[in-house]
């Protein structure tokens, strides 16, 4: 037995012509998480405004865990304490 593993076979290609060179595969694809591409996308109408603010947001840096903590607990909520000062004077 050889102990060399047989290299496994790339599946295969379909496309009879030449392989496409590098400026035509940048030509196929326009990457949509560029903004300048995205603007001009969203200008062309290739994508909606939605789609635009999904990648905007999706470039955009979560909050760290503590800023959120911090957030949530250091709020005034005054609605829901003005309704239960008026619930209680009710009854």
């Amino acid at each position: 037995m050889s102990s060399r593993k047989k290299a496994k076979k790339p599946p295969p290609y379909f496309y009879d012509g030449p392989p496409p060179s590098k400026e035509e595969k940048e030509e196929l694809t326009e990457d949509i998480y560029d903004t300048d591409v995205r603007e001009t996308m969203l200008e062309e109408d290739d994508i909606t405004a939605a789609e635009e603010g999904f990648m905007v947001g999706r470039e955009q840096e979560p909050p760290s865990k503590k800023e959120t903590r911090k957030k949530a607990a250091g709020h005034d909520d005054d609605v829901s304490v003005e309704l239960a000062k008026e619930d209680a004077q009710d009854s």
